[in-house]
Parts: C-alpha cells; sequence; structure tokens
C-alpha cells in the first residue's frame, strides 16, 4: 500500500489522536475508555509514549494500539512480555487491512526492542495470523452460601484496602503466585496506578493488626463474584471464605463465584466443601500468547528446566525442535540444560503456536506429539515430558489490557 506510514507516538498531539481513536471506537463509553488509557499511562510501570503504535493513510489516523510492558513467570523463568491493547481501526477506514498492517509493524518493533512473547486478549479468528495461540484459559469455583457459611473460621478482622497496605498485599500476591504461569510479576506501581479499583478490595487482620490476606469481589446478580484472593498462608483461607459468606449474605446473593485458577492455595482449600469448578478454553480468541523471539525464549526456560531436571542428574539427552521448518536444539547433561539454534537428534516439527502452548503448559506434550510424525528415543521423550509440564497458565483480570 502506498503512502502508509507506521510509528510510535512522538508528540503530546498525536497521543491525543491516538487516545481519542482508542476511546471512540474501543470502548463502549468514550469518556471510561479515555479515563482507562489515561491511568495506564500515568505513572505506569516501564509505559512509554512510543508504545502506542499509530498508522496514518494519505496522511489520516487510520489505526492504533497500546503495548504494555510486564515480566511474567513461569516457574524460575521470567519473560519479557508485551501486552497489546485496544487494537483499533477508524469506523470509515475498516476492512482495508490496516489493523493487520498495524500488528505486523508491532510484532516486529517488539523483536526489535528484545520482548520475549506477547499476549493479548482479541477477538476470534485474528490474531492467529500473528501465531497468538490460546493458552490462558478462565476458571471459575462456585460455592453456595448456605455451604459457606458452615465454615469455622479464626479470628479476624476485615476492612477495606489502604494505601499503606500496598507492600502488604503485593507480598501476599507474589507468594500466591509462584505456580501460576504467565502471571504478571506485580509492583508497587501496578496497584497504586489502579487504586480506583484497588480501594474496594478487603483486607483482613489478625489480632496484632497484621494483613493476613485480601480478596476483591463485587455482587453480580446471584452470584458474589471473587476474581482475586490473596492469603499470608493456608490457615487463613477460611477468614477469606467467612468473609466473602458474609458480604454475600449481605448483598443477598445466593453464591459466591471465585474466579480463581486452580493452582492457588485457596481453590486447592475450597475442594474440601461442595463446590463446582469449571474452566473454559477458547479457539483463537481470547487469553492468547505468541513467541517473539523464539531463541530467546528457549534461553530464558534454562532456569526452570534446570529446576525441573534438578532430580534427574542422571539424565543425559538431547530433544530438537524444528519450530516453522527452523531447529533448535535442547541438551541435558547432569541437570545442565544448553539450547542452541541448530540441528540435533530427536526431532519433533511444531508450529510456533504449538510451543507457546507448550511452554505455558496450556496443552500437554502427549497430546501433541500424538498427532505428530516424529523420530524420538526413550531419553529424547522423557526430557520433553521434564520440560514440558502441564502448567496453570493465567493472567489475574486487574492485570489484563
Amino acid at each position: 500500500m502506498s503512502n502508509i506510514v507506521i510509528k510510535g507516538v512522538e508528540s503530546a498531539e498525536e497521543l491525543a489522536a491516538a487516545k481519542d481513536l482508542m476511546a471512540r471506537v474501543h470502548f463502549a463509553d468514550f469518556y471510561e475508555g479515555m479515563q482507562w488509557l489515561n491511568i495506564s499511562e500515568e505513572g505506569y510501570p516501564e509505559y512509554n509514549r512510543a508504545h502506542n503504535r499509530i498508522l496514518y493513510a494519505e496522511g489520516e489516523l487510520a489505526a492504533a494500539l497500546r503495548i504494555f510492558t510486564h515480566t511474567i513467570r513461569i516457574g524460575e523463568a521470567r519473560l519479557k512480555m508485551g501486552g497489546f491493547a485496544c487494537v483499533t481501526t477508524a469506523g470509515p477506514l475498516r476492512h482495508k487491512g490496516y489493523a493487520a498492517l498495524l500488528m505486523t509493524d508491532s510484532m516486529r518493533f517488539l523483536h526489535a526492542q528484545g520482548y520475549h512473547v506477547s499476549i493479548l486478549f482479541g477477538i476470534a479468528d485474528f490474531y492467529h495470523r500473528w501465531d497468538f495461540a490460546s493458552a490462558l484459559p478462565e476458571y471459575a469455583s462456585v460455592i453456595d452460601v448456605r455451604e459457606a457459611s458452615t465454615v469455622t473460621a479464626p479470628f479476624f478482622k476485615h476492612r477495606r484496602m489502604k494505601p499503606g497496605d500496598i507492600p502488604s498485599v503485593q507480598r501476599i500476591h507474589t507468594r500466591n503466585d509462584n505456580d501460576t504461569a504467565c502471571s504478571i510479576i506485580r509492583l508497587g506501581g501496578h496497584i497504586s496506578n489502579q487504586w480506583k479499583r484497588w480501594k474496594n478490595a478487603r483486607v483482613l487482620t489478625d489480632d496484632k493488626g497484621k494483613a493476613v490476606a485480601y480478596f476483591m469481589g463485587q455482587t453480580h446478580g446471584e452470584n458474589y463474584t471473587v476474581e482475586e484472593v490473596g492469603v499470608l498462608h493456608y490457615d487463613w483461607c477460611p477468614a477469606v471464605l467467612n468473609a466473602c459468606m458474609k458480604l454475600a449474605q449481605k448483598e443477598f446473593a445466593s453464591r459466591i463465584r471465585f474466579t480463581l485458577p486452580p493452582s492457588h492455595l485457596f481453590i486447592r482449600y475450597l475442594l474440601q466443601y461442595r463446590s463446582a469448578h469449571e474452566m473454559h478454553v477458547s479457539r483463537n480468541s481470547n487469553g492468547m500468547l505468541a513467541l517473539v523471539n523464539i531463541e530467546e525464549t528457549l534461553e530464558c526456560m534454562i532456569p526452570e528446566w534446570e529446576s525441573q531436571l534438578a532430580n534427574r542428574t542422571d539424565l543425559c539427552a538431547e530433544a530438537t525442535l524444528v519450530v516453522a521448518r527452523k531447529p533448535y536444539r535442547i541438551r541435558v547433561h547432569h541437570g545442565a540444560v544448553n539450547v542452541a539454534a541448530g540441528n540435533g537428534i530427536n526431532k519433533v516439527s511444531l508450529s510456533p503456536g504449538e510451543l507457546a502452548q507448550l511452554i505455558t503448559g496450556a496443552r500437554h506434550i502427549d497430546e501433541i506429539l500424538a498427532a505428530k510424525r516424529r523420530a524420538l528415543n526413550k531419553a529424547g521423550s522423557t526430557l520433553l515430558a521434564a520440560i514440558f509440564p502441564g502448567r496453570t497458565p493465567y493472567v489475574w483480570p486487574i492485570d489484563r489490557f
């Protein structure tokens, strides 16, 4: 296409125009959209004006998007993640391929800036063309208020969250979130920047006034929906359930719905009660992840893989992942892992999306291999099973973009 210019926002005028377009088109309520865009740039960790990407066609602003920078965890690995938000095309200029051009350029931008992966929460059947794969299911655990009322809880008090609680809440969240793949590593600024939402959270304290748990909930019809819980340790789970039950009763809700991943300590506690547990998987929509730089991502996974293999120091094996016709050799020797671009033995062909799902744990290696032609010996199969275990990938609602 001629007369197309794609770039990062440079001036205050360009930023204002980009935000106006995103708020008008992407959000149902313009003023709420503009408020969200303003909040997510004013003091938000690692915000950069150039992360607002724009496309001009014939001199007219035709498309825009915003990139968020986060660090996500996958076990012991830490990956630099670029999150896409507000991918928007001006109404009269739709169906001309402008959003696709902007996405292609933005993926190149992420690669050039040293990002490992990208996450988005998007519409169906559009983003897979950039190798985004469904990797972030939704979860829900539901318990009747009557069932929750049978719980015996230790002494506690609960109140609205205060700014002074941010360090305690941050520490509790980090402690609870280690087993949740793809979760964002929060800084204090992630909470303070979204204080309008966080100030409605409830903090539980013990008899000495120490913060021991927190949760965020609100009533939706018959459900009191809790989208986040944090507990200092397992013994405080009954107190959280009791506090949620009392608030649900106050709001005349009959059920408490926890939208937490099953890896969370509180959900494991809830399994002893009569409750329903759901997992919702989308295909080519909603929570999706793409590998921006495959070789660098594999390198970053080495700390986690060596942790997984810590008890297998006898294992000496090699496997070669052929992704989009490019080979990546993974070798383990007495617990030490080496990754290199190049050919090796035990070849398995994968699409970039399949590799993304294996790294996040969204799909199991046995299930993917069952449909593959491969040349794997026993040691190679053992290696792949060890480094690609099933996980619980999840991004908390308040961290989404």
